[in-house]
């Protein structure tokens, strides 16, 4: 369990989350057990390859490059980069037009197409508290974090808009016209896990109860709309 909120955290000691509800959901309708343990984007994929974790919870996005040493479940919901302005930008070539710096996260899939747009203009912290720290602060112009991420950090905010990032960047920026789509990792080659995690997921996309959930932490249910096909991010 990465502790990435919404989607997954210790809460005062429990966990707690989006991701943490679907997998209590499919565990009590499988009637099966879940043991927690804390986890790292570092160390998760590795853990889960080496017997040591079944499965991860926390915003993992479906790569090949992750699919070389596990499985994933079937698509959880889209993992959309967002736009955040104090400008009231909505769209990437209105942050393109202004002056200033743009800041972004290190290890982000969209990193090297926001490069190409903004070139030096573009700086990268280690962690989404410093990247908000200087957009705070007035040092950047714009923060490109995931959609779900900034809702979360600027909820509330009537100075801040912050908006799933769109325009027409573009045939060349695949990473930012085909947004990753988030699932659960787990051991490669157990079938059976991977049919009762990816069952569990669809009766609750197709319920509603998934987007429930993104709702009640003010993100748009139209992320649990995942293409009928699984998207998986090309190899780096």
């Amino acid at each position: 369990m990465i502790d990435y909120p919404p989607f997954s955290s210790y809460n005062d000691g429990k966990p707690d989350g989006i991701d943490i509800s679907i997998v209590k959901k499919i565990a009590a309708d499988d009637c099966l057990e879940v043991s927690w343990q804390p986890a790292t984007y570092a160390d998760a994929i590795t853990s889960i390859a080496q017997g040591n974790l079944d499965i991860a919870t926390g915003s993992i996005a479906v790569t090949e490059d992750r699919m070389k040493a596990v499985d994933f479940s079937s698509s959880l919901y889209v993992e959309a980069m967002g736009i955040t302005t104090k400008a009231g930008a909505k769209t990437i070539e209105e942050v393109r037009d202004m002056d200033g710096k743009v800041g972004t996260v290190d290890g982000y899939m969209t990193n090297a197409d926001l490069e190409k747009i903004f070139g030096d203009r573009l700086i990268s912290y280690p962690s989404p508290v410093e990247l908000k720290a200087d957009f705070d602060a007035g040092r950047l112009i714009a923060d490109f974090e995931t959609y779900a991420v900034a809702a979360l950090q600027f909820k509330g905010n009537s100075d801040v808009t912050v908006v799933p990032a769109t325009g027409d960047v573009g045939e060349d920026f695949g990473s930012l016209n085909n947004p990753a789509e988030d699932g659960f990792p787990l051991t490669k080659g157990n079938a059976s896990l991977k049919t009762a995690i990816s069952d569990g997921i669809k009766a609750q996309q197709a319920d509603g109860s998934l987007g429930k959930l993104l709702e009640a932490v003010g993100l748009s249910a139209d992320l649990a709309k995942v293409s009928s096909e699984q998207y998986v991010v090309p190899a780096s």
